[in-house]
């Protein structure tokens, strides 16, 4: 078997699929945060360092779900380059892996972001 089969066996349904599932995870958990945001905050009241963590939190989410969706169009088009034996699907696969890996760094980063305002949202000092 070549590289490009062994990629389109192997490497390019189960990236596909994990950025699928990916992306689905991630709108999950920023739709969730944003739809109970006003259970654990009250933003006129809240200083804007409270406001500031959340917010950042929520971009670092988008910024997730940009990277994940760079990622697999960058895995498709690798596995298009890779059918039509074009040399290059192997850059295209490692620039798509690096994306989805960035995404996850993100969503990690989002989540803590997200933890740390509910945990400073429940503390009534003025942060």
């Amino acid at each position: 078997m070549t590289d490009a089969e062994l990629f389109l066996k192997y490497n390019y349904p189960e990236t596909k699929d994990l950025c699928l599932h990916f992306l689905t995870l991630v709108t999950a958990v920023l739709v969730f945060s944003l739809n109970f945001a006003e259970k654990f905050f009250d933003f006129q009241k809240t200083t804007k360092y409270k406001r500031l963590v959340v917010i950042i939190g929520w971009c670092l989410f988008m910024l997730s779900i940009i990277f994940c969706g760079i990622g697999l169009a960058a895995i498709s088009l690798a596995a298009g380059n890779a059918v039509y034996q074009q040399n290059n699907f192997q850059s295209l696969a490692l620039t798509a892996y690096k994306l989805v890996i960035l995404a996850g760094i993100s969503f990690i980063a989002g989540l803590i972001f997200t933890m740390t305002a509910s945990i400073i949202s429940r503390n009534p000092s003025k942060v």
